[in-house]
């Protein structure tokens, strides 16, 4: 019987013969490796936020300059929400005064939706107020930034509740729990303003600089509180 595998040679087998593996070829370079790439992306990422964050030196006239800049800003978005206030107590006052008209009546409840409306987190100034503004991180940026939510407080919580109150009154006059809780209001809105202006003569004092006073206004005393 004829050996099948007669016809082959026979050869010995040498391993400096073999040729080598795809894998040995295909083998990177250990800092070619794409782990290696994506680690050191990261660490360059990193490194960069790291020195971004740093705080940085600037003068005072250039530290005064940046802090005015925020306070035009927050004196702008509080604009709306100032007068709105300052109407509601208008009107308030006119109509514990009995001096309002019937057409006047009929007027105002459309018109304190509109000053609910300037002090809440409905309107464009408010949402400007809280997520669009950053004061410059310095030692006056601090005490800005405190002048950021004290105003954000004074729009949001007190003006807000005060012209709520208003608007309950002038459709159930005399309800004695919204008169006292309007009592609490006015004087939380004056306490709430002095905040911010001492928070920017702490500020003022850190520049050495005069800075853009904070525009929030004194508030008529209101009648019956």
């Amino acid at each position: 019987m004829t050996d099948e595998f007669s016809d082959f040679e026979v050869v010995p087998f040498d391993p400096a013969s073999m040729a080598t593996s795809s894998l040995g070829l295909a083998k990177a370079i250990w800092y070619k490796r794409p782990w290696f790439l994506v680690t050191v992306a990261v660490v360059v990422v990193a490194a960069l936020s790291v020195l971004s964050d740093l705080p940085q030196h600037i003068t005072k006239k250039e530290d005064a300059a940046s802090q005015n800049a925020t306070m035009k800003q927050i004196n702008a978005d509080l604009a709306a929400c100032s007068f709105a206030i300052n109407e509601s107590f208008s009107f308030y006052n006119k109509d514990v005064a009995g001096t309002l008209t019937k057409s006047e009546l009929a007027q105002i409840p459309p018109l304190l939706v509109g000053d609910q409306t300037a002090c809440s987190f409905a309107s464009q100034p408010v949402y400007d107020l809280t997520n669009n503004i950053q004061p410059r991180e310095t030692a006056a940026g601090k005490n800005i930034d405190k002048v950021l939510r004290v105003a954000q407080q004074w729009m949001t919580n007190n003006a807000l509740a005060s012209i709520e109150d208003i608007q309950y009154l002038f459709e159930n006059p005399g309800a004695s729990s919204k008169i006292a809780d309007l009592t609490k209001q006015e004087v939380k809105l004056n306490a709430t303003r002095q905040l911010g202006i001492n928070d920017v003569l702490a500020a003022q004092k850190d520049v050495g600089i005069k800075l853009v006073p904070l525009k929030i206004p004194v508030l008529p005393h209101l009648r019956g509180t």
